[in-house]
């Protein structure tokens, strides 16, 4: 069975994520917990987080991700930012454990600082926080800077998995290929295959096209095949059957949940041919 969601809506209460995922049809979800550009976040209510976890079994929704705020900067040079990053993350945590399997997050490193600086100044990050939480967090790729090499990704999740709620990556496609990885090749997908090693700690796809070409460093995502990736190079992706059966998330652009229905046929035709 083909893993796969979008990143839904939770505007108006995590239950709209639900009825979205009725709608789509879909076994898997990813969203914000609250508003991504605002350090403000309330706490979930037991009654919407039970509601949700019954409907969360009875659907099959499996994983349920929630992706950490734009905002989050671990690793920033303003004192203030981090010291607001870490009340934030520590929420969103503690109110993520309560509904969801993974999250997903962004390193967004110092960029003025080499990897093994910023390799003590995450840790220093994450020893201020509760890491016992039911949850996982994955690390993701990013189109530019240290984490757009997944060698560097991995030295940072090996650096962090001591803290046992690190799980493992996150893979976006778009961000791979705007990083360099041409996964529309054998060649390329091999590399990208190399720099991460250990298959097993990729535990989701964020499954999107780019609209900017191989190596651009520049973050655009497109609908699936329309894309500098395109279908066939898609083709070539899931070819290696390392892929195959990791759970996929959509963050194509879409105008309402139209969009999505098309892009999920579209993720669907490719991984089954």
């Amino acid at each position: 069975m083909i893993r796969i969601g979008v990143h839904n809506s939770a505007n108006g209460g995590i239950i709209n994520v639900i009825k979205e995922i009725e709608f789509l049809k879909t076994n898997s979800t990813q969203f914000f917990i609250h508003s991504p550009r605002s350090w403000d976040i309330k706490d979930l209510e037991n009654k919407e987080v039970n509601l949700f976890l019954k409907l969360k079994q009875k659907l099959d929704i499996n994983p349920v991700v929630i992706h950490s705020s734009y905002l989050i900067s671990p690793l920033s040079e303003n004192p203030q930012t981090v010291e607001k990053s870490l009340n934030l993350i520590k929420k969103e945590l503690e109110n993520s454990s309560k509904i969801a399997d993974y999250y997903v997050l962004h390193i967004r490193e110092n960029r003025k600082k080499d990897i093994k600086e910023n390799l003590k100044e995450i840790n220093k990050f994450f020893e201020k926080i509760n890491t016992d939480y039911k949850i996982e967090i994955l690390v993701e790729n990013s189109a530019s800077g240290l984490t757009s090499d997944l060698k560097n990704l991995i030295s940072f999740y090996k650096e962090l998995k001591k803290f046992r709620i690190f799980g493992g990556i996150c893979l976006d496609t778009a961000h791979a290929f705007e990083g360099g990885y041409d996964i529309k090749t054998d060649k390329g997908v091999k590399s990208l295959i190399q720099d991460i090693k250990d298959l097993k700690l990729i535990k989701l796809i964020h499954l999107n096209d780019s609209k900017t070409k191989l190596a651009s460093k520049t973050d655009r995502h497109e609908h699936l095949g329309k894309g500098q990736i395109g279908k066939e190079g898609f083709k070539n992706f899931f070819s290696f059957k390392e892929f195959k059966n990791i759970p996929l998330i959509l963050e194509t652009p879409k105008k309402s949940l139209n969009d999505d229905l098309k892009n999920i046929q579209t993720a669907i035709s490719i991984i089954e041919v």
